[in-house]
């Protein structure tokens, strides 16, 4: 079997780049102000006076956490932040030539570069304790493709969750599952088109167009993209509990519970929309909906449900960005102090308020002033627990590196009544084994 090489990476990567995507960087110097007067807490490195470069991948606005957070802390420690914004997609390509050329940043706020880059990165376990960490948001946001080291710590952190309509559960009769006693996949179905027979909503039942949402599907049945084989991968993405799965969610678009035009290519509505709308009784997408949720959806009552469970088990799947330290960043010293910081448990938390979202540390969570927003939050972060270890396999694989989009591009075709789910899914199979020149499991 052939390994990938680094190489091998980079050439995928960069034909996966989007042309034109967030080509323009930009330089902002922040004075940092002066230092905070006093001693120098115990086993702190004095930084005062020195310069961190950070990379971001966005011009940061007034409210951003994150930016906020580091020239919160530069201020205190009397640093000069110098930022530099390359879009996650141009950091896969313009990295390679900053570690070339010795131009690298000391922090890098990055979806995927410390991942296929680990050796130009710190070992994280080096700079905190890692034991603080959601195991889960750790693996896959921070530890890199080929080893067990921890390359970067995840600071904003999302997973795939389920809103419902209350008031449509109401009108038809439907109890909500709780975390205690949550449906099954069959009971989803089942329920969705009870609920839209009661004339509640258009649709039972919608998901955004993405294979990391379907997915969840196949992992609770216990399916995965590719199986582990020694130090290599087969390609495991047409096995029967695959194909069963497509099947079944190809049956629920052909029976109208869905609105079948989204998945079937025919349409570019937002099922995200039909939610917001009042037109589907339950939504899967993801932890980052839930604020706009907030603001947008003021026709009904709505709430956060757990994942149903399939054959095997429930099912999340989660991402997010991580803050990661070039090894042989001038001032990687400077980064680490920050990265140290930024982790204490009250620095931490006073970030997460202001971000309003999930939490990467195991003693802190998100606490809105509002009862049923801190209830659906607690629902929302017990999802992270769901993650399955055949999604950290498929993770750990790069496999799209390889190919991407196509796969979610055969489930549409399934959907359309194109190809059959089988076919569907043994076309992908040997598309990513030709690819990555890994053997069929199948």
């Amino acid at each position: 079997m052939k390994k990938r090489t680094m190489a091998g990476i980079l050439a995928a990567v960069m034909a996966l780049s989007v042309a034109g995507c967030g080509g323009n960087s930009a330089k902002e110097t922040t004075a940092a102000g002066n230092a905070a007067a006093g001693s120098e807490a115990a086993g702190e490195v004095s930084v005062s006076g020195k310069t961190l470069k950070v990379l971001a991948p966005e011009e940061p606005g007034s409210e951003d956490a994150l930016n906020n957070a580091i020239d919160k802390w530069a201020a205190e420690a009397g640093v000069t932040i110098d930022r530099i914004i390359i879009s996650h997609d141009d950091q896969l390509t313009k990295f390679p030539a900053m570690a070339k050329n010795k131009d690298l940043p000391d922090l890098i706020q990055t979806t995927r570069l410390h991942q296929l880059y680990p050796e130009e990165f710190m070992d994280m376990s080096t700079v905190v304790d890692l034991s603080k960490f959601e195991e889960s948001a750790l693996k896959i946001v921070g530890k890199d493709y080929k080893s067990d080291k921890i390359s970067g710590l995840p600071s904003q952190f999302t997973t795939t969750n389920f809103y419902y309509n209350a008031d449509a559960f109401k009108a038809a009769g439907v109890e909500v599952p709780t975390v205690e006693k949550p449906w099954t996949w069959d009971e989803l179905y089942e329920n969705a088109a009870k609920i839209q027979a009661s004339g509640a909503v258009k649709y039972g039942f919608a998901a955004d167009v993405s294979r990391a949402r379907y997915d969840i599907l196949m992992y609770a049945n216990g399916g995965s993209l590719v199986k582990q084989d020694g130090d290599t991968f087969k390609v495991n993405v047409n096995c029967p509990e695959n194909v069963a799965t497509l099947e079944s969610f190809v049956k629920a678009n052909a029976d109208g519970v869905m609105p079948k035009a989204i998945w079937a290519g025919g349409s570019t509505d937002n099922p995200v929309e039909y939610f917001k709308n009042g037109d589907a009784a339950i939504l899967l997408s993801g932890s980052w909906n839930y604020n706009s949720m907030l603001t947008d959806v003021t026709k009904f009552e709505f709430g956060v449900m757990p994942s149903p469970k399939g054959s095997v088990s429930q099912a999340a799947i989660i991402g997010g960005s991580a803050l990661a330290i070039p090894e042989n960043a001038k001032n990687k010293d400077v980064a680490a102090e920050f990265v140290k910081w930024f982790y204490e448990e009250e620095n931490f938390k006073d970030y997460l308020q202001n971000d309003k979202g999930l939490s990467s540390l195991n003693t802190v969570v998100y606490e809105p002033a509002d009862e049923k927003a801190a209830a659906d939050f607690k629902l929302l972060q017990n999802e992270v627990g769901y993650v399955t270890d055949t999604f950290m396999v498929d993770e750990s694989s790069a496999w799209r590196t390889y190919k991407d989009n196509e796969y979610r591009d055969y489930i549409k075709r399934a959907v359309s009544g194109e190809l059959s789910a089988k076919d569907a899914l043994d076309a992908f199979a040997k598309e990513l084994s030709e690819s990555s020149k890994w053997e069929m499991a199948q």
